[in-house]
């Protein structure tokens, strides 16, 4: 079978709301379905994530490589509200861990790449296709909430950034774009990503206090020796809220409920 084998998988945590347009996008990927193995951690859900993906699962198993869902609870982890006490004190750690747990199971699968994509995000069709066709090691692409969190600069990407000369680092935001179209080189990135079974293999992740999961992860991958690149026109849309799904929910099918 001709072709790359692809992982995609994310933790699930609480995502009924918005479940079904995410699916909905995964399932209009441009790729050769039997290539792709599905695997979600569903790990203190309270609503009805677990049964949504499941009857996913039922309905399209025969499709695709094989689809996997576990359930990995700890009931000492709070909700995940989104402050910055919350997710320094319990949720980046955690996140650490089935970020890894993940990373283990593209190897465990003995697939050529993870993608591995938050179920808050909405992927556009050709997503995995444009981030393969590189042949990187983990090339990202682009996510935007800038209107959320820091309205002044509405045009911040969260998921790349590029390090300072004094170690700090800094948002890439679309003052830069303005001319790219192509494919750049980040200091580091998540959310949405394609990452080669060989840095499966080689990293792991780990809490920082300020960045999160991503930076000591990151990090890693540069000093196994590879590096961190974004496609600067694969943008797929961050759905923060369920208030804003109903502005976004169209994202990736536009033209199909057009027509």
């Amino acid at each position: 079978m001709e072709g790359k084998t692809v992982l995609i998988s994310a933790p699930v945590c609480n995502r009924a709301w918005i479940l079904p347009y995410y699916l909905r996008n995964l399932y209009n990927l441009e790729y050769n379905k039997m290539l792709i193995s599905i695997y979600w951690i569903v790990n203190n859900s309270n609503d009805e994530t677990f049964q949504i993906l499941s009857k996913f699962q039922h309905d399209h198993k025969n499709e695709y490589r094989q689809i996997k869902i576990d359930i990995f609870n700890n009931e000492k982890i709070p909700e995940d509200n989104r402050s910055e006490l919350v997710r320094k004190q319990h949720i980046y750690a955690w996140l650490s861990l089935l970020r890894n747990r993940i990373l283990d199971k593209c190897v465990e699968w003995n697939c050529d790449y993870l993608l591995s994509c938050d179920t808050d995000i909405l992927m556009r069709k050709d997503c995995l296709t444009k981030l393969l066709s590189h042949d990187k090691a983990v090339c990202a692409g682009l996510i935007g909430n800038g209107y959320l969190v820091n309205p002044s600069n509405p045009f911040l990407y969260p998921n790349i950034l590029k390090k300072l000369e004094n170690r700090n680092y800094k948002h890439i935001d679309n003052y830069y774009f303005k001319n790219k179209t192509g494919l750049i080189e980040v200091a580091f990135t998540g959310a949405v990503i394609c990452i080669s079974k060989e840095v499966c293999k080689t990293t792991k992740y780990a809490p920082d206090l300020t960045y999160g999961e991503d930076l000591p992860w990151s990090k890693d991958v540069q000093k196994a020796g590879y590096k961190l690149y974004c496609d600067c026109s694969c943008y797929n849309q961050h759905v923060m809220s369920k208030e804003l799904l109903e502005k976004f929910k169209s994202f990736g099918v536009e033209d199909e409920q057009r027509n």
